[in-house]
């Protein structure tokens, strides 16, 4: 466990590490080795230069080419061979870093003549820059140049050598020469609440750990509720379930089910994708450094944008054939291992499912049935008449009731139920409220001791029990629905039952046609409140009202967060290389995550409200829903990316290769094709990805989602002595865990897969940052699920067909590119060159056809390449299965359990089912509960995992940390399949 750990971090540390050098350290480190084996001696010195046939060309690195370092103070006068007053047309040859002599220091751009990129040296004065250029007044003798104002929110700067502003853009107000952003008189006072606010949450935070410890018992019992609810593993040979070890192989262990074990290993595939693709391209770049470096120059003045914009032109026009070609091997590549994927996750999934027998295997799924209200015996019946009706012997039958009109209801009985379990187990009444202390030693603000009373000033009365016969006269006014999931003792019989009802076309019962199918979905993964008998009508409405939320979410974050930005970051002066300083790129980044993190919340939110009867179906819905929204965003973000990028460019006053000014450039084709565009929207998207979408976010979720909550919460409760153990509980139970993680996934490969339409110098830093922090994100959500989630179990592969399907958006992406870049290059044999929308409609048609042939090859193809698992059904019984699984079909339906109490008269009734309290489940064979186990052993929360870490003193310790105190033996043979049956 320690070596891997330390494997994982020396990985990671060192794709980010690599990401953030900057280019000629980046060159340097990967090619070193290779200059020396080729030369068989050092390197020359980088500012010696090459003498070409045509022209002078400078040396990789150089401080002469555009893509190198500024001299050395002190060496530009010794370097310069430029004349006062005499005009100079510079191009890619000329030296980026060159200065004026010392007599006529300033650059001036020439205006008024039709030649481009036409600059003179010039004495160091307003009227002499006037003379050159008289837009350029201002004397910068700091760069060397005479340039116009820089003053943010200024359209038109004044003409009298000052850095003063004529007339302000929209939004600004002119005051002393200055613009002044109106917008302010609004930010300041939502600032102010803002920062109140903050102010006061922290007060309180401040208090609540200052405060004394009172109810410190009903805190530890919280806590090991919290640890009983967490993954377990199955049981040893003392029937005894441990937490899983740290170190567990979520690739190759069943913790929560193949569902989630599918999901983990789609992240393994998207780490290796993206590092293959950035290792890929920094081979390519061993041969010419500017595949390191392209994109990546900066310019700060009109002079250098020229220098730069023809050095890039003329190397991305020289590179872009080895460049078309990588793109179309990225993208052969990317489609085989996809494909590939896909069949090895439906090999996987299918070999589980053949391995494992769990409660499904014994079950089949009716439909059809006749509603019935609750006074009937319905269950029996049904029991009674499937048996006759197939002739194989039925443990039970688990009906579906309409019961979502009352659900509260009925969960605060089950609560109230399990709490009546509890105290008869311990013996003592748990719930009993502590009297407040008159010695003072409740020491509270005020204001903050009102709030909490209102939330928990009084504790849940569970001395009170459910009124028995009002509980019964709910259930028997509850109507049952159209299906329901009928136990049978072997799996074999199941299947034989199954075979035999669908040969026939079903059964009749009470003068219905009841059809019968194999149960595809665990007990745990039912939402039996959303068991109903809903019309079409109802369905879409549904669908509408969901669609209608995420639409207003999207519309309120454009409006409270993206449109000031947006409004801010178009309105910037970017004249002479100016940026935003790091409070934007902090708002950017804020920006950024709270988009994502709402809608997280509204796309969950929506998911929920469907009302669909399967955990898998509901995780499909939100994972496409995610996807689509985030999607959105970065739709939008990119709209604006490319408006900002525009401004700024034109701020800059960049010019085409062939000297038309940026600004006059009409068509979005034509704007998107030329140099300076793809660099700034290739700085855009790399600082877009990373860390803003790539790893910021996964960073701040475990605290925002599991650290911060239990801390609060677990302060409140040892301070509180109004809150019951059983809001304790409720508190401090884990979180459910989702598979929205493929959502997240996909849409940092969408994000990657885009760099390959910008400069080279952007690809192998955003792939290998996408590698690394996926690298962070497996490591956070391996420990999340071990350590930091609700027990669960995922049962179905529907989520991850989706996510394959998913797969197919990059892919096509990166097969637009290749047409992109391909278009109209000389040199080449590609035989295409096109423009304007002709170009757009065969970029189109490149990504539409590509969706098209990935989703038939998922269709028919993968299937017949993955094979079918076939297993001979087992003769293992069911109570064996029950005997080691609390989750049964009849355990997991809250109605079946109230009914087995209140209807039936059960002795002992079936008890229901809550993750964390599986040791107050009774055993009854009548009915078909058998599962029965003490409580297990909880964690130990005094010592944290950082805590742990510190005190690692050698290699046995950090083995230790990962292990379990408790080495489990192998779980026990009713957990699968008969060998001898197979």
């Amino acid at each position: 466990g320690g070596r891997c750990a330390g494997a994982w971090a020396a990985v990671v540390a060192w794709m980010l590490r690599l990401v953030a050098l900057p280019a000629a350290e980046g060159a340097a480190l990967l090619t070193s080795a290779t200059a020396r084996l080729r030369s068989g001696k050092a390197p020359q010195p980088h500012f010696l230069r090459r003498q070409n046939s045509s022209r002078t060309v400078l040396e990789p690195g150089s401080w002469g080419a555009a893509s190198g370092p500024p001299p050395p103070d002190g060496l530009q006068a010794f370097r310069s061979k430029l004349l006062c007053g005499k005009s100079m047309r510079v191009g890619s040859h000329s030296d980026k870093w060159e200065r004026c002599p010392a007599e006529c220091p300033l650059f001036a751009e020439r205006a008024g003549n039709d030649v481009h990129c036409d600059f003179r040296c010039v004495e160091a004065s307003s009227e002499a820059c006037r003379t050159t250029n008289p837009h350029e007044a201002i004397v910068d003798s700091e760069r060397g140049i005479c340039r116009a104002c820089m003053l943010e929110g200024c359209r038109q700067c004044a003409t009298d050598g000052t850095d003063a502003c004529a007339v302000c853009s929209q939004g600004y107000k002119l005051r002393d020469g200055k613009c002044v952003n109106q917008a302010w008189y609004v930010i300041i006072p939502v600032c102010v609440v803002a920062l109140v606010l903050v102010g006061i949450l922290a007060a309180w935070v401040v208090d609540l750990f200052r405060r004394p410890i009172v109810n410190q018992e009903t805190l530890d019992y919280a806590l090991k509720h919290r640890s009983h609810a967490k993954p377990h593993m199955p049981r040893d040979d003392d029937f005894d379930r441990t937490i899983w070890p740290l170190a567990t192989n979520l690739l190759e262990e069943d913790v929560c089910g193949p569902g989630l074990r599918l999901q983990f290993n789609f992240q393994v595939a998207i780490i290796v994708w993206a590092l293959t693709i950035g290792v890929g391209w920094v081979i390519l770049a061993l041969n010419d450094r500017e595949f390191f470096d392209l994109g990546l120059h900066r310019a700060e003045s009109a002079r250098q944008n020229c220098i730069v914009v023809a050095f890039g032109y003329e190397a991305q026009q020289r590179l872009m054939l080895p460049k078309t070609i990588f793109s179309i091997c990225a993208y052969i590549f990317s489609f085989a291992f996809f494909i590939s994927l896909s069949v090895r996750h439906r090999r996987v999934f299918q070999e589980t499912d053949a391995k494992e027998l769990t409660y499904k295997d014994f079950t089949a799924q009716c439909s059809g049935l006749p509603l019935s209200l609750g006074a009937e015996n319905v269950e029996e019946e049904l029991k009674v008449a499937i048996a006759a009706a197939t002739g194989q012997p039925v443990v039970g039958v688990s009906v579906c009731w309409d019961f979502l009109a009352c659900c509260t209801e009925i969960h605060e009985a089950l609560d109230a139920e399990l709490e009546q379990r509890q105290r008869e187990r311990e013996g003592v009444d748990y719930n009993f409220v502590h009297q407040k202390s008159l010695d003072g030693k409740e020491d509270k603000c005020v204001v903050f001791r009102v709030l909490e009373d209102k939330l928990f000033g009084s504790a849940l009365d569970a001395d009170v029990p459910v009124e028995a016969e009002k509980m019964t006269r709910r259930l028997e006014r509850m109507w049952s629905t159209q299906m329901a999931f009928v136990v049978f003792r072997t799996e074999a019989a199941r299947n034989a039952a199954v075979t035999l009802v669908a040969e026939r076309g079903g059964f009749e019962h009470k003068g219905f046609t009841v059809k019968m199918q194999k149960a595809l979905h665990e007990p745990v993964s039912v939402k039996w409140r959303n068991v109903a008998d809903r019309s079409v009508l109802d369905n879409v409405k549904r669908i509408l009202g969901g669609l209608a939320i995420i639409l207003l979410a999207l519309c309120a974050w454009i409006a409270f967060f993206y449109a000031p930005y947006a409004y801010f970051a178009m309105n910037f002066n970017y004249a002479y290389g100016q940026e935003p300083g790091l409070e934007m790129s902090l708002a950017f980044t804020v920006v950024v995550v709270l988009g994502n993190a709402m809608m997280y919340i509204t796309c969950k939110r929506v998911a929920d409200g469907m009302g669909f009867v399967y955990a898998g179906h509901r995780e499909v819905c939100y994972m496409l829903c995610y996807s689509a929204a985030c999607i959105f965003n970065v739709m939008l973000d990119m709209v604006v990316t490319y408006n900002i990028s525009y401004s700024k460019m034109v701020g800059m006053g960049m010019k085409t290769y062939h000297g038309v000014p940026l600004g006059k450039v009409t068509t979005f084709i034509e704007r998107f094709q030329t140099y300076a565009m793809q660099r700034s929207l290739g700085q855009n998207l790399l600082a877009y990805c990373f860390p803003s979408v790539f790893l910021v976010p996964f960073c701040l979720e475990p605290l925002g989602s599991v650290f911060v909550p239990m801390k609060i919460f677990s302060a409140l409760i040892r301070s509180h002595r109004n809150i019951s153990k059983h809001d304790a509980e409720t508190l401090l139970v884990p979180a459910p865990y989702g598979l929205s993680r493929y959502a997240d996934l996909l849409l940092n490969t969408i994000l990657a897969a885009l760099i390959f339409f910008f400069p080279g110098g952007f690809t192998h830093r955003t792939f290998l940052a996408l590698a690394g922090s996926h690298c962070v994100i497996y490591i956070i959500d391996s420990y999340k699920v071990l350590r930091c989630i609700r027990a669960t179990y995922f049962t179905s592969d529907r989520v991850d067909w989706w996510a394959q399907w998913m797969l197919s958006f990059p892919c096509a992406i990166i097969a637009t590119s290749a047409v992109f870049k391909a278009n109209c290059q000389e040199g080449n044999d590609f035989g295409m060159c096109t423009k304007g929308w002709t170009l757009i409609t065969y970029c189109l048609c490149a990504f539409v056809g590509h969706i098209v042939v990935h989703t038939l090859v998922l269709i028919r193809v993968v299937p017949y390449l993955a094979g079918h698992q076939a297993c001979t059904a087992s003769q293992t019984p069911y109570e064996e299965i029950a005997r080691n699984s609390a989750a049964s079909w009849f355990a997991a339906n809250p109605i079946h359990c109230l009914r087995s109490k209140y209807i039936h008269k059960h002795d002992p009734p079936c008890d229901y089912l809550q993750p964390g309290k599986e040791y107050l489940l009774r055993t009854n064979p009548d009915i078909g509960c058998y599962f029965e186990e003490p409580e297990v052993e909880g964690e130990d929360y005094n010592t944290s995992p950082m805590a742990q870490v510190m005190s690692v003193r050698s290699v046995s310790d950090l083995t230790n940390m990962f292990a379990c105190k408790r080495q489990p033996s192998k779980p026990s043979l009713p957990s699968v399949r008969d060998e001898d049956t197979r």
